[in-house]
């Protein structure tokens, strides 16, 4: 048991370095990178057939680092009768922005994504979730290292605990 416990802290001490690794290169990603608004020039709605689900295609047409430059962006969108799929003009009425890292910030520690939202803000790849499986795995070894420490024997109509 005491050996699972040191496995389960070793192995949530790397979620946590993974965790910090993944926090530092969000941050330095949204420091480095500009937006830009960009306008659809076409746009496809195509309903898969058999399910409630469609598939939509955009082209966006946006300015980057001086020049016209455009992104194939695709979607996949529940439909219901309540909630009908939006029609091309939808589509391109709706604002969409483009985050990109331009030229002269870009480095090795900066990654060159190219992401596409509804709103300018930029939300993060992971989050907080290996911090949170860090935590977990932290917990659980020390855990099973506290409840696990009792060794009970049975020898012959006797029973022995040792700590």
């Amino acid at each position: 048991m005491k050996t699972l416990g040191v496995v389960l802290i070793i192995i949530g001490i790397i979620c946590g370095l993974l965790g910090l690794r993944s926090y530092l290169r969000d941050d330095a990603y949204v420091k480095a990178s500009t937006i830009a608004k960009a306008s659809v020039v076409s746009a496809e709605v195509k309903p898969m057939s058999g399910k409630a689900v469609a598939s939509i295609h955009l082209v966006l047409y946006y300015i980057r680092d001086g020049f016209a430059d455009s992104i194939e962006h695709n979607l996949a969108r529940e439909y219901t009768d309540k909630s009908p799929l939006p029609t091309v003009e939808e589509l391109k009425a709706t604002a969409y922005y483009v985050r990109y890292v331009p030229k002269e910030k870009r480095s090795k520690n900066v990654p060159n994504w190219v992401m596409v939202s509804n709103s300018g803000e930029y939300d993060g790849l992971y989050g907080g979730a290996l911090f949170g499986q860090m935590f977990t795995f932290i917990l659980l070894g020390f855990m099973v290292r506290m409840f696990g420490r009792k060794k009970i024997t049975i020898k012959a109509g006797e029973i022995k605990t040792q700590l």
